[in-house]
């Protein structure tokens, strides 16, 4: 057996990650591999040449980006995934319950939990000049107040106080964003017409520092999940701040996991939706974000999922999990 590591060596170097591998993995293992990745393709030719040793377990250690890259390589084969989380959000490691705060407890999750299929949603999206490109998501695409969010935020202040930095672009952003026009449909159904903020589709539901922002949401039920957020005026503002800070009460989430509430229900500042694919055209371009990475503008959007299209190492605890964390 043999595990391969792929590191962003910007967000994490060799020397402090190997002897939380050497203390973590099991003895009878061979000795793993290391590979770099480089900047200028986030990773995807280290995941590549990983993939091609014939390993056992595939170790990514970086940010949002790598762990995209590797997700949607990682999906044509049955290696397990193990995610060390070392980027700013860490998204898809917040849904799955690794530990984002323990490198130790990362590292010892990726050798010793347990396998849990989830699945990996696709985004198409067509430039404003017409061309067409594709990208896998594990966690959340849109467009609006997160991807200008994420496009203004300052990289040197992210360094500096973490995921605190994107409120300072919030803060910066929010007052000057435009609605946009948007025509939707989902699966089959007639198409609808709405103004919006943001519009957001997701493979699960919680974000940065762990805030819920689509409580329905579950990797692995093989839908996605619509938000379109469309508050008017400052009372639309209130509305909204007071739906999710509602989800994110610690009772609310025990209630829904639990099972004794029922699906989100739309309201006028923020409509809700599921579907297995999504049609979107905008009206005016926007910069649209993947899984906190703006991609670039877009005049149309489609979202597809694929059904259990990887394997992950989870904490054993979350190999069946249901519902937000609480």
């Amino acid at each position: 057996m043999r595990a391969g590591i792929v590191y962003n060596p910007v967000k994490l170097d060799r020397a402090t990650l190997a002897p939380h591998i050497e203390t973590a993995q099991p003895l009878e293992w061979s000795e793993p591999l290391w590979f770099a990745t480089d900047a200028d393709d986030a990773g995807r030719a280290a995941v590549r040449a990983a993939l091609a040793e014939d390993i056992d377990l595939l170790i990514v250690a970086g940010g949002d980006g790598t762990v995209r890259v590797a997700a949607d390589e990682i999906t044509s084969t049955r290696v397990p995934l193990g995610i060390v989380p070392a980027g700013t959000g860490n998204l898809l490691a917040r849904n799955l319950g690794i530990d984002v705060t323990n490198l130790a407890n990362a590292v010892a999750v990726a050798f010793d939990g347990a396998d849990r299929e989830i699945d990996l949603g696709e985004l198409e999206i067509q430039a404003p000049d017409g061309k067409r490109s594709k990208h896998a998501f594990a966690v959340m695409v849109g467009f609006g107040l997160d991807a200008e969010m994420i496009d203004k935020t300052d990289e040197d202040l992210k360094k500096k106080v973490g995921w605190l930095a994107y409120v300072d672009a919030a803060g910066r952003v929010i007052s000057s964003l435009d609605k946009v026009r948007v025509h939707v449909r989902l699966d089959g159904g007639r198409t609808t017409r709405s103004v919006v903020n943001t519009m957001l589709i997701g493979n699960c539901g919680t974000v940065t520092n762990g805030i819920i922002i689509l409580p329905d949401a579950a990797i692995d039920d093989g839908l996605l999940d619509i938000a379109l957020v469309r508050p008017r005026g400052t009372r639309g503002w209130m509305q909204l701040a007071g739906y999710i800070a509602r989800n994110n009460l610690i009772v609310t989430k025990l209630l829904r996991r639990r099972g004794h509430l029922g699906r989100q229900r739309t309201g006028a500042a923020l409509g809700y939706g599921q579907a297995k694919e999504t049609h979107a055209r905008l009206e005016e371009p926007r910069a649209v974000q993947v899984d906190g990475d703006v991609v670039g503008e877009a005049v149309a959007l489609r979202a597809t999922i694929r059904e259990d299209a990887l394997v992950v190492r989870v904490p054993r605890e979350h190999a069946r999990d249901e519902g937000p964390a609480v």
